[in-house]
C-alpha cells in the first residue's frame, strides 16, 4: 500500500493532477452571468448555477462543513 501511496505521488508530481470533487463544475457556474433578458431567463440561469454547484456541495457536507 505504501508503494502504491508513493507510486501516485510520484505520478502525479511528473504528469500533473486534475482538480476533482466537482472542481470543473464549479468553476462553470462561477462563469455564468447570472443576468437574463428576462426573470424566466433569470431564474433558468440561476437554476443552472446551482446545479452546477451541487456536486461541491454535497461533497463539502459529507466532509462534515456546515452550509
Amino acid at each position: 500500500r505504501v508503494d502504491d501511496a508513493l507510486n501516485a505521488t510520484r505520478a502525479a508530481v511528473e504528469e500533473g493532477i486534475v482538480p476533482g470533487g466537482g472542481v470543473a463544475l464549479l468553476r462553470a457556474s462561477l462563469s455564468i452571468k447570472a443576468v437574463g433578458a428576462n426573470s424566466d431567463q433569470t431564474a433558468g440561469i440561476s437554476i443552472v448555477r446551482r446545479a452546477l454547484q451541487a456536486p461541491a456541495r454535497q461533497i463539502a457536507a459529507n466532509a462534515g462543513a456546515e452550509a
